[in-house]
């Protein structure tokens, strides 16, 4: 469940329940620059993903601002080559990784020239350093709806299809986030309550439960909505991609574009052109878990 708050050009950028509750409590709990400090670091973890994003092609659709992070809605992303899908998979942990090594290495310098504990003076650099720590370890978990699970689903859509990488990958976040709930609430009652791993818990059962039940639903929209972007944008490029007869829908979907409408020409013998096969086609087949079915078959022919 989000809650839209504005629009940067064809992105939408919505905030999850889950971290408007979050806010709530730091807010009246008088840690209004806290919360300032954790959504500064969010929007730092997540702007590595949506840069490497664009520079690959692919268009970010949503941004959704959760407990553990932001999460980009990229067009397509498991369209993108291996190297480029790891690039903006990596790239939110990693910037967070970063701004922790340049904070604690700030604060090392000054501790050994200047003889001063900046976090004992500054007990919000502290937090920022534990805030961006959390962000860089927890999203490695692989799982959805973390990092580490997308870049899974990605690399285990081109056997399974999309949906059933989806089910597969939220099945495990909701088996993590289960296994963490259960340890937080074991360690709360054993007198030794480590909040973090009760709330990351149940956030990311929560959000895998989410996971699995839009994986349809939002595959199906995005073939319908290729008409209405269209229309949006006047006009889409359009690429023409040349594949034999016996090539499968696992291997033609990751030549295809993001952003771009693909029209494959299936060639036979001495490359002539057997006829072509619309995107939408290849992907609905992607989707519904046919990744073995060859370009001829699509054609409709033996």
């Amino acid at each position: 469940m989000t809650v839209p708050v504005a629009k940067l050009g064809n992105t939408q950028v919505c905030i999850h329940v889950t971290f408007l509750l979050t806010a709530f409590v730091l807010a009246v709990s008088g840690y209004a620059l806290h919360l300032v400090v954790f959504l500064g670091s969010l929007l730092f973890h997540e702007m590595g993903h949506i840069m490497a994003a664009s520079w690959m092609g692919a268009e970010v659709l949503k941004v959704e601002v959760w407990p553990f992070g932001a999460m980009a809605k990229l067009e397509r992303t498991w369209q993108l080559s291996p190297p480029a899908e790891t690039l903006v998979a990596i790239m939110g942990p990693l910037n967070s990784g970063i701004l922790l090594a340049l904070t604690t290495s700030l604060e090392q310098w000054v501790q050994r020239t200047r003889g001063i504990d900046l976090v004992a003076h500054y007990p919000l650099l502290g937090f920022l350093q534990s805030v961006n720590l959390y962000l860089f370890a927890v999203n490695l978990i692989p799982c959805l709806p973390l990092d580490g699970g997308r870049f899974l689903r990605s690399r285990l859509a081109f056997r399974t299809g999309y949906v059933q990488a989806s089910a597969k990958m939220a099945r495990f976040g909701l088996w993590c986030g289960a296994v963490l709930t259960v340890l937080g609430v074991m360690l709360l009652a054993a007198g030794r309550p480590y909040a973090p791993v009760l709330i990351t818990g149940a956030v990311i059962w929560w959000g895998a439960k989410e996971e699995r039940e839009d994986a349809v639903t939002r595959n199906v929209l995005d073939l319908l909505t290729k008409n209405d972007r269209l229309k949006q944008r006047k006009a889409i490029p359009v690429e023409e991609i040349m594949v034999l007869s016996d090539a499968r829908v696992r291997d033609v979907v990751s030549k295809l574009r993001p952003s771009k409408y693909n029209v494959i020409l299936v060639a036979g013998t001495r490359m002539r052109v057997m006829g072509r096969v619309p995107e939408s086609k290849v992907l609905e087949a992607f989707y519904n878990g046919e990744v073995d079915k060859t370009m001829r078959e699509l054609l409709g022919q033996p």
